[in-house]
């Protein structure tokens, strides 16, 4: 459930707040050990990042399955920098790296979801941001929601014409194939983005925005 109140400002920046302190919580990188304190503001980063999800109507179990799509990424970037620490604290830190991008991801994408678009933007605007800033972020959130549905339609449509289910059921079978028909998928993504990115433009200047 989209938040209803007035407050917009107080809650993005505190979830600024809190995804700024946990992101920059040390992790050792440095080889200096990793305070516990660090450990405690993962763990209340992660656990308020499931409130708030809840509080937004996402499940539990919802939220860290969304958060399992980050962890390919996470670990890209958290092996290598985990390797520049001493040898006998790599997979300390390397745990430590993942822990803490995941626990200041789940705070920042459940603030997110449960402000919504328009809540974001009323946020901003009530902390003083630029009105052209706002307009931007504005416009931008907008642009991300219809690519974001224009995704799941054409995803939708795949899965209906296929055989099998699961959009990731042939990469251990067809890599090769499956990577180019993704590829293909996103081809066609920008394409409809670009083209829905014009007919916006055009509505615009029909109401006669001219910057």
């Amino acid at each position: 459930m989209t938040y209803t109140g007035k407050r917009h400002g107080r809650l993005l920046a505190a979830g600024l707040l809190l995804v700024a302190a946990a992101a920059l919580s040390p992790a050792g990188l440095r080889g200096d050990a990793i305070p516990a304190w660090a450990w405690l503001v993962w763990s209340a980063s992660a656990a308020i990042g499931l409130a708030v999800s809840r509080q937004a109507g996402v499940p539990p179990q919802e939220a860290l399955r969304r958060l399992a799509w980050l962890l390919p990424v996470v670990l890209m970037f958290a092996v290598p920098a985990a390797i520049l620490a001493p040898a006998e604290r790599r997979v300390l830190v390397a745990c430590a790296l993942v822990y803490r991008a995941l626990s200041a991801a789940a705070a920042g994408a459940s603030i997110a979801a449960w402000l919504g678009p328009s809540g974001l933007v009323r946020g901003a605007r009530q902390l003083g941001a630029p009105a052209r800033l706002a307009d931007v972020i504005e416009a931008t959130l907008a642009s991300l929601a219809v690519v974001l549905r224009q995704a799941g339609n054409m995803l939708r449509a795949r899965e209906a014409r296929r055989t099998t289910f699961g959009a990731w059921s042939d990469m251990a079978v067809a890599p090769l194939d499956t990577t180019r028909g993704f590829g293909r998928l996103v081809a066609a993504l920008l394409l409809r983005s670009l083209e829905r990115a014009e007919a916006l433009e055009r509505a615009r200047r029909a109401r006669g925005w001219t910057s």
